[in-house]
């Protein structure tokens, strides 16, 4: 059984954050930095299902921190398989950034087009809490 990688905290999207991140992934080892650099910088830097933004997602994480397993995640984008069924992280087309809420709801369950419907009323959700801080 594969042990899953600790979450990457970064607050900055310097070389040394984006490293961690392809490196939270044994599968993405491999993979050199300069393309996974490239994949990274491609993806805007927000959940691709909701929307939201690493800032945001901070924000989020700090003014709700039991909603982020006792603060033990959320900090950050997290990297998410569109297809789970597809388990090696190196295939980058299959890989996209989700904030914790939508990667930790998708789970194995919903499909990559499924999520996208089901992100657009966690967006709703979200930007109205962050209105509130």
């Amino acid at each position: 059984m594969k042990k899953r990688g600790r979450p990457v905290i970064y607050k900055t999207l310097d070389d040394k954050n984006i490293r961690k991140l392809q490196l939270s992934k044994s599968d993405l080892k491999n993979t050199s930095f300069d393309v996974f650099k490239g994949w990274f910088l491609f993806q805007n830097s927000c959940c691709i299902y909701c929307g939201l933004t690493n800032l945001e997602s901070i924000k989020l994480s700090e003014q709700f921190p039991k909603s982020t397993r006792s603060g033990k995640r959320g900090f950050s984008l997290e990297l998410d398989r569109k297809d789970s069924n597809i388990t090696n992280y190196s295939i980058l087309e299959n890989l996209c950034l989700a904030c914790y809420w939508c990667n930790n709801a998708k789970t194995n369950y919903f499909s990559f087009e499924e999520f996208k419907i089901i992100g657009n009323a966690i967006k709703q959700i979200q930007k109205h809490r962050l209105l509130k801080l």
